[in-house]
């Protein structure tokens, strides 16, 4: 999953071709208030949409096509135009269409604020069916919604984030159990490092990869948010405190020394088993076990050693409004069958990252062969998210992306104020 990837820049001056297509073959194929789309005549339903979405392994193509081949058993007559691109450069392959005027009907994504703001959209809940979107983990679904309350967007995959600690590290260090608070976590970092022969205690990854979610984490510690009402903030109290904590561990030498590396450069050091704990998913686990690292994992220790955070990802799915009823009847159509049991399972699977269903959720922890497999799919009920849905966080992770790093250097308020600034400076 590109979690890291910019919202679409610069296109959304454009406005949407309309609200509500007209002409509409289905008597209204949803209600003006969202409610569950009225059944269409598969057999009579002649259009075309478009799909753009990103490669997440070499599976992609296919599992996309195993939907729209089953899709067309029961729409014949709806022609599905599938476009797989990779992550690199996948905004400039949906800027260039929006500029084009041509938006594809279903679009996987990770962001969706500023296509919501221009008004290119419908509501996802308008187009998906009630009883599908009752399907999603409410938990992930909520990050779907826009700063306005709008249901936006509907999560296609998630993944979490944990502690993930050296088993073997933790026992050569004597320490007992996995930190629950800063202070623990400042000690644990400590004897970690006393081992010597390289090891590090905290792996601090401020690259321009996942700063955003880094700063994050350490905010969310302090008891902080960047959400004030609409706005964003960078420099409140509580961020000035978590960054000073940051600052305070890369000085006492217990992170890497490079702050402005990025996730996958500190997790290649857990996976040499030099490193004693890092924030990381899934991948990063199952990657360090099959180095032969034990490792297990624990929430994210908070400032006071209360329940700790987890960070929770998901990409989306989000629908363009064409302003035509027929394309739109078969978008939703066609979403309502990606997300049942039948079709779903093996979609997700081969993005080898977390279901959004709660039907598929539950079926994986069933499923799950360790503790620490469970553990993510746990996760995933309690987890806190990133403000994907304010068209202003495009700015916050941009800045934090160039300029979290230099806690090793600057003063932590001044250089929050210096974020702040260039969020403004965003409008």
């Amino acid at each position: 999953m590109k979690l890291s990837a910019a919202a679409i820049v610069g296109v959304f001056a454009l406005s949407a071709c309309g609200n509500n297509g007209s002409g509409d073959p289905t008597n209204g194929a949803t209600s003006a208030g969202g409610d569950t789309p009225a059944a269409v005549d598969p057999t009579n339903l002649e259009t075309k949409i478009s799909i753009l979405a990103p490669s997440y392994s070499d599976s992609s193509q296919a599992d996309w096509q195993k939907i729209i081949d089953k899709f067309n058993e029961t729409y014949p007559k709806v022609e599905v135009d599938l476009q797989i691109e990779g992550w690199e450069g996948f905004t400039e392959k949906i800027s260039a269409r929006i500029q084009a005027g041509d938006y594809p009907d279903i679009l996987n994504d990770n962001a969706f604020a500023g296509s919501a703001d221009a008004d290119l959209l419908y509501p996802i809940d308008e187009v998906m069916s009630a009883e599908t979107i009752a399907t999603i983990e409410p938990s992930l679904l909520a990050n779907g919604v826009g700063a306005d309350g709008t249901q936006w967007a509907a999560p296609d995959i998630a993944s979490a984030r944990m502690l993930i600690y050296n088993t073997d590290l933790f026992e050569k260090a004597g320490i007992a159990a996995p930190p629950k608070s800063w202070a623990e976590m400042e000690d644990a970092a400590k004897k970690l490092v006393a081992l010597g022969d390289g090891v590090v205690g905290y792996g601090m990854p401020l690259g321009n990869e996942e700063a955003q979610v880094e700063s994050s984490l350490w905010l969310w510690g302090a008891g902080g948010t960047w959400v004030d009402g609409e706005k964003l903030v960078a420099n409140t109290p509580e961020a000035v405190e978590a960054f000073t904590q940051m600052k305070k561990f890369h000085a006492d030498g217990l992170t890497q020394p490079r702050l402005e590396d990025n996730r996958q450069d500190v997790a290649n050091v857990m996976q040499a088993g030099k490193l004693g704990m890092i924030v990381g998913h899934s991948q990063i686990v199952a990657d360090s076990e099959a180095k032969g690292v034990k490792v297990a994992l624990a929430p994210v220790p908070d400032k006071d050693g209360g329940d700790g955070v987890a960070t929770g990802v998901t990409d989306f799915i989000i629908a363009f409004n064409n302003d035509d009823a027929d394309r739109k009847a078969a978008t939703g159509a066609f979403l309502d069958l990606m997300y049942s049991d039948e079709m779903y399972e093996g979609w997700y699977k081969g993005t080898k990252l977390l279901p959004v269903t709660t039907s598929q959720i539950e079926k994986a922890k069933a499923d799950a062969t360790t503790d620490n497999e469970k553990g993510f799919l746990e996760a995933l009920s309690i987890v806190k998210f990133l403000p994907v849905g304010n068209s202003s966080w495009d700015a916050l992770q941009t800045a934090l992306q160039g300029s979290a790093y230099k806690v090793g250097t600057e003063d932590p308020a001044a250089l929050l104020e210096q974020i702040e600034a260039q969020v403004a400076a965003q409008g």
